[in-house]
């Protein structure tokens, strides 16, 4: 018999709701941890009930030197989880389809027997699900973590557009050897004896053990439980919440603290670097967290500054641009019927910044992306990160999801605005808010290498507001869902100025 059988047989139908999730051994640590789940619609175990299932785990087992550890927790049906759950499936296994499945195109209806899951897609993301069997796997994932069953339905919307390829692009994430780092331990805070080599929070994308990262500790609280069962039951316990980001990820922690380590962790202050060891599991939020067994405060190690690259110590473009093809663009002809003087017979480069900040006399360019509208046709894309002399904040970092891992081998700024120059000469520059920001750093790095941007503006947050639409406030998203337009991965340059491109285009169709 296996154990599910083996302990049906003992109990019959006593515990038909508890399901085992997992069972995680650690040799080193000699701990063997069995976690059970239960939905909260059952019957609360007792300690009696868990205290028999322990005993009878640990008289079946057998086990000699390893201490048992059995958990229970219970499942919480609820549509705000059961997005969060999506939302981690996907980011684990399809991370480049993640933003085409979000609360604008999933709906979840909850009934008595099982939960209703319809997510809108395009057609040839439809073509892709069934491909992949990415429906019958994500039915299963979710019924494994909530304990009853999920349908879920795709339905085909004709007019939505996907601009990820797809087609040449391997989706399921692959096993990467963790890329690791080094940190200077400055004090242990809690054990000690862990390896300063951290790897990088976004190798982390799945439940796993022994896992060292640094990183900054961001929104730190202390709570407390009344512990329910041991000799100390009906005595508080602390326990510390905190997010630790390390500029290519960021994760959250939780420390069950005991007595004697509590006054080194209520001296922990946001903004400090640490480097921490423990174990990453799904949380009942069903959220990966690590959990703190070791903790040190710690300092990076900093990389001596690098001189520009070889590559970049020439004259000439450092952007390559690329001409674009739009099947649903029309013809010449039909879009002077489509568009207004503003658009017909001129050349419109609509583009869009990512800044350290937002003070255009110190703040810099970290990337900047652009189309070119010819006659109401998008013909060219230009796209580029841009090197900084400085690093970023874990605000930006967080905002735009660009790290400076990602910006080491971009071109300067004196380069690219020099392209830049060249690809917007003789055209009308459009952007959002482009009077009040973007064109700022535009003008002052132009300014540096003797370029004057007097091109003419249009900005189309003006003109939003001049269609006088139905909205409170003005900002890209609110205007492009105002319009029925989509804005895939905001607050990135390209997806950004293509957005407003095509806000500009429809703010001006007659």
């Amino acid at each position: 018999m296996n154990f599910q059988q083996e302990f049906n047989a003992e109990f019959g139908d006593k515990y038909e709701n508890l399901q085992l999730k997992d069972v995680v051994v650690k040799k080193r640590e000699g701990i063997c941890t069995i976690t059970f789940l239960y939905p909260s619609t059952a019957k609360e175990l007792t300690d009696l009930d868990k205290r028999d299932i322990t005993n009878w785990l640990n008289q079946n087992l057998n086990f000699e030197k390893m201490q048992l550890k059995v958990k229970f927790m219970r499942v919480f049906l609820e549509e705000r989880l059961i997005r969060k759950a999506i939302q981690n499936y996907f980011e684990s296994k399809y991370k480049l389809i993640i933003n085409y499945v979000n609360d604008d195109n999933v709906s979840i209806r909850i009934t008595e027997i099982d939960v209703l899951i319809d997510i809108e897609l395009s057609s040839r993301m439809v073509e892709f699900f069934g491909e992949h069997k990415i429906t019958q796997e994500l039915a299963k994932f979710l019924k494994d973590n909530f304990l009853v069953e999920f349908v879920i339905n795709l339905i085909e919307n004709p007019n939505l557009i996907d601009e990820v390829d797809i087609e040449n692009v391997e989706m399921k994430t692959r096993y990467r050897v963790a890329q690791r780092y080094n940190v200077e331990i400055i004090k242990d805070v809690i054990g000690s004896g862990t390896t300063p080599k951290p790897e990088y929070l976004s190798f982390i994308t799945s439940p796993k053990n022994s896992v060292i990262v640094a990183g900054y500790i961001k929104k730190i609280e202390r709570k407390e439980f009344i512990r329910k069962t041991g000799k100390h039951a009906g005595e508080p316990k602390a326990y510390y919440n905190f997010q630790i980001a390390d500029g290519k990820g960021r994760m959250d922690c939780i420390y069950f603290c005991p007595r004697k380590n509590e006054k080194d962790m209520d001296a922990l202050e946001e903004f400090m670097y640490v480097l921490v060891h423990g174990d990453v599991k799904f949380n009942q939020m069903n959220k990966l967290c690590l959990y703190i067994d070791k903790l040190a405060l710690a300092t990076e190690v900093q990389k001596k500054e690098e001189t520009i690259k070889e590559e970049y110590k020439h004259e000439g473009p450092v952007v390559q641009i690329e001409k674009l093809t739009a099947m649903e663009q029309d013809t010449m002809f039909e879009h002077v019927d489509k568009y207004n003087k503003k658009i017909i017979g001129r050349t419109i480069v609509v583009f869009d910044i990512e800044t350290t900040g937002l003070d255009p006399a110190t703040d810099q360019i970290i990337e900047l992306g652009a189309v070119k509208i010819e006659n109401g046709n998008i013909i060219e894309k230009f796209s580029t990160f841009v090197k900084p002399t400085k690093k970023l904040s874990y605000e930006v970092v967080n905002l735009t999801g660009i790290t400076d891992e990602m910006l080491e081998d971009a071109p300067p700024v004196d380069l690219v605005i020099k392209d830049f120059y060249e690809f917007s000469k003789g055209c009308v520059l459009c952007g959002h808010n482009i009077i009040g920001f973007d064109i700022k750093f535009i003008r002052r790095e132009g300014e540096n290498v003797g370029l004057v941007f007097d091109n003419e503006l249009i900005d189309t947050m003006n003109e939003a507001r001049v269609a006088r639409l139905k909205i409170s406030r003005f900002n890209l998203g609110t205007v492009v869902k105002a319009l029925g337009l989509t804005l895939e991965g905001a607050h990135r340059a390209w997806n950004d100025a293509f957005a407003t491109a095509q806000v500009l285009l429809k703010l001006n169709e007659v």
